[in-house]
This record gives structure tokens, C-alpha cells and sequence, in this order.
């Protein structure tokens, strides 16, 4: 009995250590010694004959025998806590720490501003939010769910769908008082196009546009590239050139005026907008609540139901 407790110890301790990134991290959270959450970790690999753990004086990283573990200890960890919930009173009231992980520019512009209404509704949900110009194809960190824009690849998580983005083709005032308004995306090339280059796998963005019923891709001459959503929306508002750009970046400033969209009639769709998590048999409450709040803020879009969007949909439904 006294063994089990002792290897349920050095599994909650791993499991600090891994999410915080460092042995006195882990230690603070614990409310313990470094020395104390280290014996422990090494009691655990001991007892499992196997390193879990690479350490070097700068950082700590999983070797895969450890990735492995953490990863059953997790659904171990979750399902205990969801055994708590369900026999006690709190069993009917989502509680608990929940880390979500989600792209900077859309958490800052649209899910941030929105969170007091999570906060009042779920006061015993403490979340932690992980913003990422580069957000990974799988769920890593000990994220409990993540926010990606375009395609998925790891099947092994389970996947609420969001909502779709379309992308605006826009640039200034100024750039297009001077440069005068394409009117095709042909036209594009008498212009100066600012591009996007993917952190994901280091690609340029080819420019997509409606052509009928079909899709074309239009390979522009990029006179800058960024990295950034949020930055190319900066550059186009100082004048540097066209963009093509989620809308989601660039819907604030259409409504402010300080950018146009032109090419609207090209307009095409882009990626989905996903929650992912691990799959698991049964949802923790935590989790399940959190899904049901992106799912009714993203319905529809928040960026559609603001100032010009709402007002451009009244005109056509009218």
C-alpha cells in the first residue's frame, strides 16, 4: 500500500516537472524541496528501470520512454480527478486547472476579451492561457486543449470544429490613393504585394481566389515578408503594400477605415478554426465547458458580428 502511494507521489511530481519545465518549478507548485521532487524522480525511474528524464544544466526534455509515460500519466491524473468529481458534490460543478493553448493574434483580438464571461460562469475553473506564434501540429506542454488554424495531422485527438475563416485582400488608403485599386487578381502584379511566410514549415503563403465555382492560387512577388499575421496587417497600414490575410487580423481596422478590402468579389474561404484535445472516454467537466464556450463564441465569428460585418449583413438581409 505504502509502495503504491509512494509511486502515485513520484507520478504527480513527473508530471510537475514535465509541465513546468523545471525541478523548482515543480518544487514551488508542490509546496515541497528541489531535493525532494529529485529523490522522487528518481525513485520513479528506479522502480520503472527506464530514464524518463534528459538533464542538462539548461533544461530538462522527455526522452521518449518518458514522453510515453507522461502521456499515460495524464490520462491516469485525469481520470482520478474526474472519479473526484463525479462522487463528490463538486461532481456537478466544472473545477480544476485547465491549460489551453491558442495562436497570440486571434487570443489578444478575440478570445481574451471574451473570458470574464468564462470567469463568471465557471469560477472553480482556473485556466492558464498559452499564447504561440507557432502553434504545433499535435498538443504539447501538457496543454489540455489547443486552438489550430489549418490542417490537421494527428489523428489520435479528437477535434470540435470552430468555426471557418475567409481571407480579405486590403491595403491602405494611402497605397491605394497613390497606386490606384486592382480590380482583378490579375492586376496584382502591377502592385506590391506583401507576403506570408508559414511558421509551421517556413513556406510562402500562396494568395487564394474564388474564380467561379473553383478555387485559383495566385504565386505573388513579395516586395516584404513577415511571419506574422498581426505584423503584415501593420504594414499594409502604413502603406507598404497589399495584403492578402485572415480576416479575423484585419477586420478591426476595415471597420476603423485605416484599411480597404479590395477584390471582395474573389473572396474565398481558408482554413478551419479547431479545438483540439486528447481523446479520452469520458470529457472532464473542466474541458467539456470550455469546448461549449469556444463553440458558442465562435457562433457565429465574433469578428462578423462586429460594427461594419453586422452592419453589411443587415443591408443584405434587409
Amino acid at each position: 500500500m505504502i509502495q503504491n502511494i509512494d509511486r502515485l507521489h513520484g507520478i504527480l511530481v513527473f508530471q510537475r516537472v514535465v509541465e513546468l519545465g523545471t525541478l523548482s518549478g515543480a518544487a514551488r507548485a508542490l509546496g515541497v524541496s528541489t531535493s525532494a521532487v529529485s529523490a522522487a524522480l528518481a525513485r520513479l525511474e528506479r522502480k520503472l528501470t527506464v530514464r524518463l528524464l534528459d538533464r542538462t544544466t539548461r533544461r530538462l526534455g522527455l526522452t521518449a520512454e518518458g514522453a510515453e509515460f507522461y502521456s499515460r500519466c495524464k490520462q491516469i491524473t485525469a481520470d482520478l480527478e474526474e472519479a473526484e468529481l463525479i462522487v463528490g458534490r463538486a461532481g456537478r460543478v466544472p473545477s480544476g486547472r485547465l491549460r489551453a493553448g491558442m495562436p497570440s493574434g486571434l487570443s489578444r483580438m478575440w478570445i481574451v476579451p471574451r473570458l470574464p464571461e468564462f470567469a463568471r460562469s465557471f469560477p472553480s475553473v482556473s485556466l492558464e492561457i498559452v499564447c504561440t506564434d507557432f502553434v504545433p501540429y499535435t498538443i504539447e506542454n501538457g496543454l489540455d486543449v489547443a486552438i489550430q488554424v489549418g490542417e490537421l495531422h494527428d489523428s489520435r485527438l479528437a477535434v470540435r470544429r470552430l468555426a471557418s475563416i475567409r481571407y480579405v485582400v486590403c491595403a491602405s488608403p494611402g497605397y491605394l490613393a497613390e497606386r490606384g485599386t486592382p480590380r482583378t487578381p490579375d492586376e496584382l502584379m502591377g502592385h506590391v504585394c506583401l507576403t506570408y511566410r508559414r511558421p509551421r514549415n517556413g513556406r510562402l503563403r500562396e494568395w487564394r481566389f474564388r474564380s467561379g465555382s473553383s478555387m485559383r492560387h495566385v504565386a505573388v512577388n513579395g516586395f516584404m515578408t513577415f511571419n506574422s499575421g498581426e505584423a503584415l496587417v501593420a504594414a499594409a497600414r502604413a502603406g507598404l503594400g497589399i495584403i492578402q490575410v485572415a480576416e479575423y487580423y484585419a477586420q478591426p481596422f476595415l471597420e476603423s477605415g485605416e484599411l480597404v478590402e479590395i477584390l471582395a468579389n474573389h473572396k474565398t474561404v481558408g482554413y478551419d478554426i479547431s479545438a483540439v484535445f486528447p481523446r479520452q472516454q469520458r470529457t472532464a467537466p473542466k474541458l467539456r465547458v470550455f469546448l461549449d464556450f469556444l463553440v458558442s463564441l465562435f457562433n457565429p465569428p465574433p469578428w462578423a458580428r462586429s460594427g461594419v460585418a453586422a452592419r453589411r449583413a443587415d443591408a443584405r438581409t434587409g
